[in-house]
């Protein structure tokens, strides 16, 4: 009875376009970078709302990454044993509740909490959409999978303009998560209604994560992930204090520099994805890598605006098709359970957007936040170091 209702939600579609199933996946990987993208805009108006520094404002993150890690525990299992479609559903509904409920809370310590609640279901949505691109083009993994991620990079870019469309009409920097609702009820409609090809449910067992964690190469491209991941969102989450509370630009000019930033992240992501259809994933690491590590490393001795924002520019374009080939090249190293090993991985990401942006915002209460995100240009130059090895022999 319940293999048949599973069988029922996993293959029932209205829309047989293949092309449609790709746009649905996409745009819950819009939801997903509009949802992360938004904390940077948020940062400063709670913290003026509650009155608190840009330590306690930095708590904002573990809370939302907090809730990401967690799904390595259960959303790649059940994905996998009962089928993506059902739990891609079950995560946009309660994905739409949580933002919903954003918009009648008035209390820093209730915000923390649906900053976790955020994070849990939005990247459940996220770790399904990438098993579920991977699964379907399983021969160009690298090209689809960037171009499902420029969606989601546009998702990142648009937070920060309708935070300030929004911010301007209603002071109220918590309307964002209204516009955010309407979105996720929209894309869940359209998955509801997509067609799955990838509809096998796959017979796995609990003890599948440990055996997965044993893969070496895969638990490298992991720890690429956390530490990539971290950087990447110390400087998206700190990109408008940065500019406001060290540089004295304002605060709209700050968020439209987030958006800059995003776009040039969906830059790289669309420049990665034609160029992974004539080089290998690792080629392509190994290149980015290297050139991230000068680039950031080069934002230390910038104090000027434009300056920095232009390198900051370079590196979002840089960092920005990464994680796609992180993503693809992780099905080669361990093809099978690819909900739950993108859960696994995802969960490392997680953790370095949780424990990175929070290092730099204790310490940038003691120093200047750009002089403390540019050293982890470092972990580039030691991954340039093993993707220039073949990393199955590690």
């Amino acid at each position: 009875m319940v293999l048949q209702f599973k069988e029922k939600i996993n293959n029932f579609y209205f829309v047989p376009s293949p092309i449609f199933t790709l746009v649905s996946v996409a745009l819950c990987k819009f939801l997903y970078g509009f949802s992360i993208s938004a904390i940077g805009s948020l940062l400063v108006p709670i913290g003026e709302t509650f009155n608190i520094n840009i330590k306690a404002q930095s708590a904002v993150f573990p809370f939302n990454y907090f809730g990401q890690i967690v799904i390595i525990f259960f959303i790649g299992y059940f994905a996998d044993k009962m089928g993506k479609k059902i739990l891609q559903i079950g995560s946009l509904i309660l994905f739409s509740l949580s933002a919903l409920l954003f918009n009648y809370i008035n209390n820093f310590y209730l915000f923390l909490f649906m900053f976790f609640l955020v994070g849990l279901f939005g990247m459940s949505i996220n770790t399904i959409a990438d098993a579920t691109i991977s699964d379907i083009f399983s021969k160009k993994r690298g090209y689809y999978l960037n171009m499902a991620h420029v969606i989601g990079g546009m998702g990142a870019v648009t937070a920060p303009v309708l935070f300030n469309l929004s911010f301007s009409r209603t002071n109220d920097f918590r309307s964002l998560y209204f516009i955010l609702f309407l979105i996720s009820i929209f894309i869940m409609i359209m998955i509801s209604v997509a067609h799955d090809p990838s509809v096998e449910i796959e017979r796995v067992r609990p003890g599948i994560i440990i055996e997965i964690l044993k893969n070496r190469p895969f638990i490298y491209l992991c720890l690429f992930g956390l530490f990539s991941s971290g950087a990447l969102l110390s400087v998206s989450g700190w990109i408008p204090t940065i500019f406001q509370k060290n540089l004295n630009i304002s605060s709209e000019i700050s968020n439209y520099s987030l958006a800059i930033f995003w776009f040039a992240i969906v830059a790289g992501r669309m420049v990665t994805g034609i160029l992974s259809r004539r080089f290998k994933e690792t080629t392509l690491l190994k290149t980015a890598c290297i050139a991230i590590f000068f680039v950031l490393s080069a934002s230390f001795f910038f104090s000027d605006y434009l300056f920095l924002l232009i390198d900051y520019l370079l590196f979002g374009f840089l960092i920005g098709g990464t994680f796609p080939l992180l993503v693809a090249f992780s099905a080669e190293v361990y093809p099978k359970y690819s909900t739950t090993r993108l859960a696994i991985l995802f969960s490392f990401t997680a953790a370095g957007m949780l424990l990175i942006p929070l290092v730099v915002g204790i310490l940038g209460d003691y120093f200047m936040i750009n002089r403390i995100i540019s050293f982890n240009s470092i972990i580039f130059l030691v991954y340039f170091v093993i993707f220039a090895k073949k990393i199955n022999t590690f």
